[in-house]
This record gives structure tokens, sequence and C-alpha cells, in this order.
């Protein structure tokens, strides 16, 4: 005979606590950088991850770094890309079909007026960012001394788009002619700030995001970018949510999923007190991912080689993260890892995906002192745990175990409950049968995941 459960509210636990992960913080850059400083990332088609960040040894000059992380995680050493530079801003880092890496950054090579570098700066590597090619002069002009810049391959994974905003405006240049003008996005003189390109393949689209403060545009927006011109197309539409927002501190987190379809932007939401991360699919809705007693900062966004999207954010001594399933419509548990211990504030968190594994970086400023140095550590999704029990029968009770990840049943998952265990098959469910007076503290493991407990 069947036994009958009891109602859900009579014993239902889910996983609803972050799940932790140890921290493993590993430097990247130099102590010692400007809280404006952020890096830009790529991943090659070999896994290895490639930071591009920006560095002043001393009161008159600039220089660009590049590092490679490993797949696993292992911070190689920097290697210096061009020093001695009057000027430069926070570096973008793109990559052609053709396979070649290339950098662009708003910059100014020397205090010669005659000098062809004044305003973007464009680096090419041929061999896997092992040497970098300037070009000899601007690529783009009007960017003064504009930070950040974002950089993308248009729809064709040929074409170079640059976007940075200025007091004179949103700018998106299309190519490498800096005698091609970029198009004003804005129209207005002033108040966009962060702007991030993004790519749609499935579609074709190219889009761009950005903050506004201007009068009556308050909010982060998006527009779509004509990929044959660079000029807007179409109206520009506001994420739902961010009227009342607060400035952001870094590029809006905004991406395409690869071959999926979508583009999906990132920000932290419920007004002044920034208590909300907040994704918006442009052109649909809003989903909220979380709710922070204290302000969500740096929110961050990007996608697997399959299409999940990760979301990761810092909130007090915390960065926080969520992944999503394959269609980007539901969302796994949130995992953690606390920041560096002496760590003050949080500061420009970025953030790239393998299949199962996260790859964050984020800007500490210790407590109490000056300089900001940017760390690296490595997050995997969280499972949900869903647990129900029914009644005492002839001394035990039976437990149904139901494990997750975004919604998708995970087979092969270990759970126990009890004192007992069991595994989950294909439809992520498992059934314990337990003494009665066991703990029926349940939870859940499996490689490659935080676990979840109940």
């Amino acid at each position: 005979m069947r036994r009958a459960l009891l109602p859900a509210a009579a014993f239902a636990a889910m996983l609803c606590l972050p799940g932790a992960a140890h921290a493993k913080w590993d430097p990247v850059t130099t102590p010692g950088a400007s809280n404006t400083d952020e890096v830009s990332l790529l991943r090659t088609p070999d896994n290895r991850l490639h930071v591009a960040w920006r560095r002043q040894p001393d009161a008159t000059s600039y220089e660009l770094n590049h590092t490679v992380i490993a797949p696993d995680g292992a911070v190689g050493a920097a290697q210096v890309i061009a020093s001695g530079w009057a000027g430069i801003g926070s570096p973008a880092l793109m990559r052609t079909a053709a396979g070649q890496l290339e950098l662009v950054a708003a910059a100014q090579h020397s205090i010669d007026a005659g000098d062809p570098i004044q305003n973007v700066a464009h680096f090419t590597s041929f061999d896997g960012g092992g040497s970098w090619v300037l070009t000899p002069s601007d690529v783009a002009t009007g960017a003064g001394f504009a930070d950040p810049m974002s950089a993308l391959a248009g729809t064709d994974g040929a074409t170079p788009f640059f976007a940075w905003a200025t007091s004179s405006g949103l700018f998106v240049h299309r190519g490498t002619d800096a005698a091609v003008p970029a198009a004003n996005l804005q129209g207005a003189s002033c108040c966009a700030y962060e702007p991030t390109l993004a790519v749609d393949a499935s579609a074709g689209r190219l889009g761009v995001a950005w903050y506004s403060n201007a009068t009556g545009q308050n909010g982060v927006w998006a527009q779509a970018v004509d990929p044959a011109t660079g000029a807007p197309a179409g109206p520009a539409a506001r994420m739902p949510g961010t009227a009342a927002s607060v400035p952001p501190d870094q590029r809006i987190a905004f991406t395409g999923r690869g071959a999926q379809p979508g583009l999906f932007a990132a920000y932290s939401g419920g007004g002044p007190a920034a208590s909300k991360v907040l994704v918006w699919t442009v052109g649909g809705g809003t989903a909220t991912l979380a709710r922070s007693a204290s302000a969500v900062r740096e929110p961050a966004l990007t996608v697997t080689p399959e299409g999940r999207l990760w979301v990761t954010w810092a909130a007090g001594k915390h960065v926080y993260a969520r992944r999503s399933n394959l269609t980007a419509t539901k969302w796994g548990a949130t995992t953690q890892v606390a920041v560096r211990a002496g760590t003050g504030t949080v500061y420009k968190l970025a953030a790239d995906a393998q299949s199962q594994v996260l790859d964050v970086l984020a800007g500490f400023e210790p407590t109490g002192a000056n300089g900001v140095q940017t760390w690296h550590d490595q997050l995997r999704p969280g499972l949900t745990l869903e647990v129900s029990a029914g009644p005492i029968h002839n001394h035990f009770r039976t437990v149904k175990l139901r494990v997750t990840d975004a919604g998708d049943p995970v087979a092969g998952a270990h759970v126990t409950v009890g004192g007992q265990h069991a595994t989950t098959g294909t439809s992520g469910r498992a059934t314990i049968t337990v003494p009665a007076g066991h703990s029926l503290a349940a939870t859940a493991t499996k490689a490659g995941y935080v676990r979840a407990t109940s």
C-alpha cells in the first residue's frame, strides 16, 4: 500500500540559503590600482581566459598588461603589452572569426600634439596573446579619455565595433578607420555611462546597453545598432525596474548567448537602496534573481558555451552567483564565496563561464587603505534540493527527495537523510525510508556542483 504524504506545509524543505564555496582568491593585477580600473576578459577556443588591464606604475605614465588564466584557475604571469604612455583607459578585448585577438583603449600615446595616437589605441595579436602589434594611428576619434570602452566583432564575426561615453554623448564606432565618424546614440550632450556592446548571433542583431541619468531618462537602456553602419536602429528601451536606480561603477552587464537567441542585461534594482539583482530579456520580461539587505554591487553577466547565463554580484562581504537553464528561463540555486579577509570594499566584478565553472574577477580594496587589486576565483553551480516526508508508519517514514539544476532534473546526485543514502535517477528523484525519530535534515551532492542542504 502506498503511504500517503503529509501536506507540503507539514514537511517540505527547499534549498533557500546560498551554497558556500571555499574561497581561493588568487591575484591577477598588481596592488595599488584605482577603483575606476576595469579588467576586460576574453576566452579563446583553447579555453584559456585572457585578462587585459591597465596599470599606472608612476605619476606620469601608464601601461597595458595581459594575463592568462588556465581552465583550472591557475593565474599566469603578467605580460606588458605597452608601457610609458601618457594616458590609457580601461581596455576592451575582442576576437574575430579569423582568430586574432584585438584590444582597444582610449589612450594618449604621448603629450606631443603631433603624436598620431591621441584618442583610441588598437593592438592586434596573431599568436594568441604571445605578442601584440600596435596600429600606428588612432582607429577612432572623439573618445578622449573615455573610460571604459567596450568592443566586439560584429554580426559578421570580423568587423570591430567600439563603444564609449563622454560628456558629448554615447558613441558607437564601426571598423578601424578613424576618418569614419562614430554614431552618437545618446541624443543629448551628457549623462550616458558605462556602455557595453553585445551580439545576438542567432538573429544577426547588434546592441548596446548603457546607464543614463539624463533628465527624464534615468535607468539602464538598450539600443539596437545597425551592423552595416553602427547607427542606431529603432528606439531605445529602458530596462524595467531601473528608473530610480543609482549609477553603476562598471560596464553594464549585457550579453548575447552565442548561437542561442536573445540579448540580456543585468543590473541592481530596487531604487536607491540597490536591493535587487534584475535580469532583463531585451524585448521581454525581467526576472528578480536576488533581494539583499545590503546594497547589491557590480552585477556581471556571462554565458556558457552551451548558452546558459551566469549572473554574479557582490553584497556585504560575499560574492554571489546564479546560473540559468539552457533556455535562460529558470535559475538555479545561489552560490557564494567570501571576499578576501581584510577587504573593505568590492569594486568591478567581471566574469566568464566555462561549461561547469564560472571564473570571477573582483577588485578588492583593503579596509582602511587605498589601492585596489583584482583577484580571481572559480565558482560552480548550486544544486536545489526539495524534500517531502510522509507520516510515520510501523516506526518508519518515507522521504522523497528531488534534486534539480535551474529546474532541470539532476541524475546521479548522492542524497542523504536520516543516515540513509540513495542516488537520484534520470528524473532527479530518490526515495529513502528513515526510522522514526531520525533527523530529517537532508543533503545532495554531485561532482561539479555546490552541495544542497535542507
